[in-house]
């Protein structure tokens, strides 16, 4: 879960590492103007240099210097513009905050009216770079992108004529020339290289407003307000720009960057600001992993620079209904699926056919280089005698699970190379990883990004969906195919329709997750009990029967039955409980979703049983003994103390917990005695 760099266009990557921070997932920013600069004279007069603080949730994180100077491109006149965005901020992903810092220049040449003709973007960060470059051909714009030693990347994408550089760059001369009334409306037209075309975004003048008390500037300052929208992804920015048609102000859901000094701008905090990608899950559902359906309120804070977002409706989530508005707040009922079809089975490898279908799902991009032979050696090893798309998938999930270290990178985003070399990664190095050899195995994937419920919380997220004869969810990070009902999806990172970015700006750090219903999968549903376990009523979640000697913790889907007289047991708040017995005997549970490891991940492996299933079983004396039973996506773990009388009752009154009693491979007979000789 870190930051990504990422934007619709190359125009746009300023901004969209300005909206980044360490936002959690790495979500595709919408799109959005970039400080690039418009001269406040004309070139002739020399250089112009301004200055700008950015600002994320009211934290400072990072500054920029914005150069321009008469210049020449291939024998015409142009504009330099030169910006330079140092940021440093913390990611907080559940207690484990990790820094990051980066510094991203642009260089690019222009025409006065915004027309881009070429434009060189560097971002350094940990000692690695990362180079996009974009030309104009005369015949469109030949894109040119090398993220550290990976292949540099080439895409052309043809356009009769080229585009502008940004909103600024386009509304600058406009603005100085007194041009721009309140209710005009202009078409801007920006370069798109991923959707490989010129996306057209609407710009709308309104009433104009006076910013008082700048330091930079000997009095107030009136301005043209401009509200940016791309009709596509639904994104808005609005834009403040002075007489000379430089924007003094820029503003993209919780994102600000303002004009100062240099001496305000270079002014950054002792302790760079923290933004946390985790939060509380309402209630914690250690049983999260098998659910077939849940039902989820997002509850969403008023905040007047960011609108409610639209999220798509998917096979993970879908929204069934919205209350509130812009000004108090949302809440917004979410139904999550799980997205599996077990039938899916397209023999593997697929044929020419099914790989032209999914042509952009198999292609190659700066961070999945996926026909790099390292690549297709490694997909080849994991996937093996695999004879089913789905058997193969399944087998890369799992590989990357276990050979990618959970440690986050201090990069923003590793290459699937990289990640291949050093195996290290949050879920957006599993991610990466995972659906380029995919990719390179001939296997259709594509990343995904939103939310995910992990038991005790949220977070921000990166998974993926693989075509196995369908398309069917798998999450790399906890090395699973077929994906369980507890994602909040915003949308594909790969597919130029899709703006996750959008979602992710507009609900982070302002969000609250109820879970309201949840559907367990069939083997788990209590006898006589209804299909959906509703959330919303405490007093049906814990529950002791004590005349019926039952009790059951439905959070965790624990439960106790037939405990021999002279026994008690209380339920706690935690997915834990306690039993006491006769002569000082007694039993501690508590149960953990098991987030994608068994007893062998662990280190253990199974070495007795407990209620039928294969345990791992730690005797300490003859009166006490530790036991972990992995089963039903959780790991329970049983603290026993008493005799064996003791402990074979609580065995008998926990089976409940396990389900059925699952075939353990029985010893080996011992050799037989060699026939009597004659």
């Amino acid at each position: 879960m870190t930051r990504k760099l990422a934007g619709r266009t190359s125009a746009s990557i300023a901004l969209a590492l300005l909206l980044l921070g360490p936002g959690g997932v790495r979500a595709q920013e919408p799109p959005a103007p970039a400080p690039e600069a418009e001269p406040e004279a004309e070139p002739a007069d020399g250089p112009v240099e301004r200055w700008y603080e950015l600002v994320r949730d009211g934290g400072k994180h990072g500054h920029a210097r914005v150069t321009w100077s008469p210049s020449t491109w291939q024998g015409r006149p142009t504009i330099h513009d030169t910006t330079v965005v140092v940021e440093r901020s913390v990611r907080n992903m559940a207690g484990v905050r990790t820094t990051f810092e980066t510094t991203l220049t642009i260089d690019l040449e222009r025409d006065r009216d915004g027309t881009l003709w070429w434009q060189r973007v560097v971002v350094e960060e940990a000692g690695r770079t990362t180079t996009d470059e974009v030309t104009w051909t005369g015949a469109g714009y030949l894109s040119v992108v090398q993220v550290g030693d990976a292949p540099a990347r080439r895409v052309e994408v043809p356009l009769e004529a080229p585009v502008a550089t940004d909103a600024e760059s386009f509304l600058g001369p406009r603005a100085r020339a007194g041009a721009l009334a309140p209710g005009d409306r202009l078409t801007l037209r920006l370069l798109d290289v991923r959707g490989r075309r010129a996306r057209e975004v609407e710009l709308t003048v309104l009433e104009p407003e006076t910013l008082e008390d700048q330091a930079w500037a000997p009095g107030p300052v009136p301005c043209v307000v401009v509200r940016e929208r791309d009709p596509a992804a639904g994104s808005e920015t609005r834009l403040w720009l002075d007489r000379e048609g430089a924007f003094v102000r820029l503003r993209a859901d919780g994102v600000e960057q303002r004009r100062v000094t240099r001496a305000q701008a270079e002014d950054m905090p002792a302790r760079p600001p923290e933004f946390s990608v985790t939060m509380p899950a309402v209630p914690p559902l250690e049983r999260v992993f098998t659910a077939r359906r849940q039902a989820v309120t997002l509850h969403l804070l008023p905040d007047p620079t960011r609108a409610r977002p639209e999220l798509p409706a998917t096979a993970f989530s879908r929204v069934v209904a919205a209350r509130g508005d812009d000004a108090a707040g949302w809440a917004l009922d979410l139904e999550l699926t799980a997205h599996d079809d077990p039938a899916a089975q397209a023999a593997y490898p697929l044929d020419a056919a099914a790989r032209a279908r999914f042509a952009r799902e198999l292609e190659p991009t700066p961070i999945m280089p996926c026909e790099h032979p390292d690549l297709v050696a490694a997909a080849r090893e994991a996937i093996g005698d695999a004879a089913t798309v789905r058997e193969a998938a399944g087998r890369l999930a799992r590989f990357v699970f276990r050979a990618v270290d959970k440690e986050s990178p201090d990069v923003g985003e590793l290459t699937a190379l990289e990640i291949l070399a050093q195996r290290r990664g949050d879920c957006s190095e599993h991610a990466v990883l995972f659906v380029a050899l995919c990719r390179a195995a001939g296997i259709p994937a594509r990343r995904c990004s939103g939310l995910v419920h992990i038991g005790t919380l949220w977070g921000n997220h990166a998974w993926a969906e693989v075509w196995a004869g369908a398309w069917i969810g798998a999450d790399p990070t906890t090395g699973e195919l077929g994906t369980a009902a507890r994602y909040i999806h915003y949308g594909y990172q790969d597919d130029p329709e899709s703006f996750p970015g959008v979602a992710s700006t507009r609900i982070r750090g302002r969000a609250r997750l109820v879970s309201t219903a949840l559907v367990p999968a069939p083997d788990e549903l209590e006898p006589g009990a209804p299909e959906a376990l509703d959330l919303r009523e405490p007093a049906t979640l814990r529950v002791a029967d004590v005349a019926a000697r039952r009790w059951s913790h439905r959070l965790c889907g624990l439960e106790v039955r037939d405990l021999p007289e002279g026994w008690t047991v209380q339920l706690q708040p935690t997915s834990s409980a306690a039993l006491r017995g006769p002569g000082g005997a007694s039993a501690s549970v508590s149960i953990q979703a098991d987030q994608g490891s068994t007893l062998e991940d662990l280190g253990a492996g199974a070495n007795g049983t407990f209620a039928g299933h294969p345990a791992f079983v730690l005797e300490q004396g003859e009166r006490m003994a530790t036991v972990f039973v992995h089963s039903r996506r959780r790991f329970v773990r049983v603290l026993l103390r008493g005799d064996a009388l003791a402990r074979a009752a609580v065995e008998r009154a926990l089976a409940p917990t396990f389900g059925p009693p699952q075939a353990v491979p029985a010893e080996p007979p011992p050799p037989a005695e060699p026939p009597a000789g004659d």
